[in-house]
C-alpha cells in the first residue's frame, strides 16, 4: 500500500506515526510541509498526476485539511486526524473536487485547537459518508489510536 502522510502546521516531518507507516506500508511519502508556501497544494496535485495516486492520504490538523482537499480530486481514501477543516489561521481556502474516497476521521473530544464538534458539523454539511472515531484525547492523536484507525481503514478498504 502506498501511503502519504501530512503532518500538522506546528509539527515536523517524521516521528512515531511515520515510523509505524514505514513498517506496514510498501511505500511512504511523508514530506516536510511548509504550509506558508502558496504553491504547496499545486505541487502535491502535480505529483499525483505525474507519479500516480497513493492508496491512502493521512493528514493531521492542517495536514488533514490538505489531505481532504487533495484526495477529493482523485477519489483517494483518507484518514483525517483532528483536521483543520475550519478555524484555520492560515490558508483559508483550498480547491475541492467531488471524487471523495472513503473518509476516516479521528477527533479528540478534549481538543482545544480544532473544535471536534464544529468538525463533525462541517463534515455532515458535505452530505458525504464518513467514519468517525471520537476519543478522549486532545489535539495530538496518540500513537495507539493512530494504529487502530489505520488498521481499521486498511481492513475496510480491502473488503
Amino acid at each position: 500500500m502506498k501511503v502519504w502522510y501530512f503532518h500538522g502546521l506546528e509539527s515536523e516531518a517524521g516521528g512515531p506515526k511515520v515510523d509505524f507507516l514505514k513498517e506496514v506500508a510498501t511505500e511512504v511519502y511523508a514530506p516536510e510541509m511548509d504550509y506558508t508556501r502558496h504553491k504547496l497544494f499545486g505541487e502535491l496535485f502535480r505529483k499525483i498526476t505525474k507519479e500516480g495516486a497513493p492508496d491512502l492520504i493521512i493528514g493531521s490538523s492542517m495536514g488533514g485539511f490538505f489531505a481532504d482537499a487533495l484526495a477529493s480530486h482523485f477519489g483517494i481514501d483518507t484518514i483525517l486526524l483532528n483536521p483543520a477543516l475550519h478555524s484555520r489561521t492560515i490558508i483559508k481556502k483550498l480547491p475541492y473536487g467531488n471524487e471523495f474516497g472513503s473518509i476516516n476521521v479521528s477527533l479528540g473530544s478534549e481538543d482545544k485547537v480544532i473544535d471536534p464538534y464544529k468538525t463533525i458539523t462541517k463534515l455532515q454539511e458535505r452530505k458525504k459518508e464518513f467514519n468517525l472515531t471520537l476519543g478522549t484525547y486532545s489535539h495530538r492523536t496518540p500513537l495507539t489510536v493512530f494504529k487502530d484507525i489505520y488498521n481499521k481503514a486498511v481492513i475496510n478498504a480491502t473488503k
